[in-house]
């Protein structure tokens, strides 16, 4: 499963378009599903710049009935001739207004839809198979106090408070999607009856709107209850409350924007973009990683020195040590791998730095360099977490890389000649084969110059290659 951010009132990426909106297109194995639809054409035009194809889309979801999240509805209708529009009928029919400011209306232009082509949602239920709709979300905890701006016309012409009885959630493959959680996110989450790993939406916790200890509270009691529940947020909900939430959640609570791709498997493994606060971490979690893998084959080289007498012989005799025996480099102190090489591969113009991140908790991280134009990709690092290892969580992950880049017809990726371990999993699980020995009859390109200070063209060095048919 993938999703991908098409309009968000926030963008990383100056090719793409922002407006205050929300649409995400969740593709899936069996399904390509609009969420939302923003409030204008926008959407479109981004999706045609990350190449995706609209005309492909089986489902729209339409959370709820205000306009910027079902104006562009009547410019999708006119590029795709199949989809079905999945509504609630209160949606369709209700006058909405924001009293934010002066008056105005936020009601959607529907477009004409077909009987065959519309989906009316009245009650919560099973659309196609694993596609639950949520309607009719109970009121139990309390409503985001920015909805008392909100109103809804009744048949007189009055104005009364809108109770959000048009208002739908999304569930399919753990994935729950809340629009904009107008509702109250943990009325949402307590009207879904099956497993959630991830929750994607805005929230509608607008800033200055509820206190400090009221946010503190809900971000502790989502911590409490859902501790292995990714959260995904950003249309209305306001910049210094996610900075808030963020403090009380830690990595349970993400920011998106508009190009942002998530890819999440359904055994709960997703890969996350790394965020800025995250750098440090990730690169202390690296070193770990390699570090506490370089030890584990040490410690088992001490071993077989002990049942072989010829391994000490020949360390004695040989300037490279035999295949799968580590060199003695790393003393008490040192790192496996430095800061400087890690930034690097983090900084590169293509650079694409990902957490792995399984039954909501970060386990390890990836760097990958993708090169679209000529359909190439490098995996600089992949590492696992030690208290993660032997899970298949690695395995997991790779596949999580080649269904986001599904582009990519070649993978490389080196490691060492001592590095028995990942020699077996490139070769024997992830499937790549050895296409070059660099050693110093055959030099590997030229190294760059900040790179390890450690690394010299005579250390050997296996190229791995993969081709994608």
């Amino acid at each position: 499963m993938k999703w991908t951010v098409l309009v968000d009132n926030r963008t990383n990426n100056p090719s793409l378009e922002t407006e205050h909106g929300l649409s995400i297109l969740l593709e899936t194995e069996k399904h390509s599903i609009l969420l939302d639809t923003g409030a204008s054409d926008v959407f479109i035009r981004n999706a045609e710049r990350l190449g995706k194809d609209l005309s492909t889309v089986d489902y729209v979801f339409v959370s709820h009935g205000h306009s910027d999240h079902a104006g562009g509805l009547k410019h999708f209708m006119q590029i795709n001739k199949k989809a079905k529009v999945i509504v609630s009928p209160d949606a369709i029919s209700g006058r909405f207004f924001s009293k934010r400011g002066n008056l105005h209306s936020i009601t959607t232009e529907w477009p004409e839809i077909s009987d065959d082509r519309l989906i009316l949602i009245d009650q919560t239920r099973e659309i196609a198979k694993g596609l639950h709709l949520i309607a009719h979300i109970p009121q139990i905890h309390p409503m985001p106090k920015g909805n008392l701006n909100l109103y809804v016309q009744d048949a007189h012409g009055e104005y009364i408070h809108d109770d959000f009885r048009h208002e739908q959630a999304l569930y399919i493959e753990g994935l729950l999607f809340t629009g904009c959680a107008h509702s109250g996110l943990e009325n949402i989450l307590d009207a879904c009856p099956w497993p959630v790993h991830t929750v994607v939406g805005g929230f509608h916790l607008l800033d200055g709107q509820e206190t400090e200890e009221e946010i503190n509270a809900l971000g502790q009691r989502l911590k409490a209850l859902y501790p292995h529940t990714q959260f995904y947020t950003s249309h209305c909900t306001g910049d210094a409350v996610f900075v808030f939430l963020q403090g009380v959640m830690g990595n349970k609570i993400h920011p998106f924007s508009c190009g942002t791709t998530i890819y999440n498997m359904t055994d709960n493994i997703s890969l996350v973009p790394i965020t800025p606060d995250d750098k440090e971490q990730f690169i202390l979690d690296n070193q770990r990683a390699f570090k506490y893998g370089a030890q584990e084959e040490m410690t088992e080289q001490r071993e077989q020195s002990r049942t072989c007498s010829s391994y000490a012989e020949s360390r004695r005799n040989s300037s490279t040590a035999q295949f799968g025996m580590r060199d003695d480099r790393m003393e008490e102190g040192e790192e496996v791998i430095s800061r400087k090489t890690i930034e690097r591969c983090m900084n590169g113009e293509r650079a694409e730095t990902y957490r792995i991140v399984c039954d909501g908790n970060v386990v390890g991280g990836l760097i990958l360099q993708i090169d679209q134009q000529h359909a190439k990709g490098e995996l600089e690092i992949l590492f696992v977490n030690p208290e993660a290892h032997s899970k298949g969580i690695g395995q997991a992950a790779w596949k999580a890389v080649e269904a986001m880049h599904p582009e990519i017809r070649v993978w490389e990726t080196i490691t060492p000649y001592f590095e028995k371990r990942n020699i077996h999993f490139y070769v024997n699980r992830l499937g790549f084969h050895i296409v070059e020995f660099w050693n110093k009859y055959q030099h590997g390109p030229a190294v760059p110059e900040d790179i390890d200070e450690n690394w010299s063209e005579d250390d050997e060095m296996f190229l791995f290659r993969k081709i994608i048919q």
